[in-house]
């Protein structure tokens, strides 16, 4: 279900439906969302991350949690992630919904990110 700012709400029955209806702005309203209510870096601890998909036509990239707590991460925009929930990421491996040069360039953009962290560092902005 989505709830517009004026209250007007929606409901879908799929994930790529919910997504189809959205556009720039509704996707930086969800990343701010997102963001406010995560601020805290201790939350990401707790993630146990059981998959991790990418949505090519639509830029846009997700973590599920067994908790059922869902992510949508925009490709372009750097988050502050731990290390560990990168690492775990990884070991998923990326589900994409076709072959794609942005999922490769992805799952690199993470494999540099943990590489240049320092041997005891745990978190980075991406």
């Amino acid at each position: 279900m989505v709830t517009r700012s004026n209250g007007q709400k929606r409901f879908f029955s799929t994930l790529m439906s919910e997504l189809s209806v959205f556009d720039r702005d509704d996707l930086n309203a969800v990343y701010q969302l997102v963001m406010d209510r995560y601020q805290d870096e201790n939350s990401q601890q707790e993630w146990k991350v059981v998959s991790w998909k990418l949505h090519g036509s639509l830029g846009v990239h997700t973590l599920m949690t067994e908790e059922g707590l869902v992510i949508h991460m925009l490709v372009e925009k750097k988050y502050h992630l731990r290390k560990k929930v990168l690492m775990k990421m990884l070991e998923l491996k990326l589900e994409s919904e076709e072959d794609s040069t942005m999922a490769l360039e992805l799952i690199r953009f993470f494999k540099r990110i943990i590489a240049d962290l320092e041997p005891d560092g745990d978190e980075e902005d991406l």
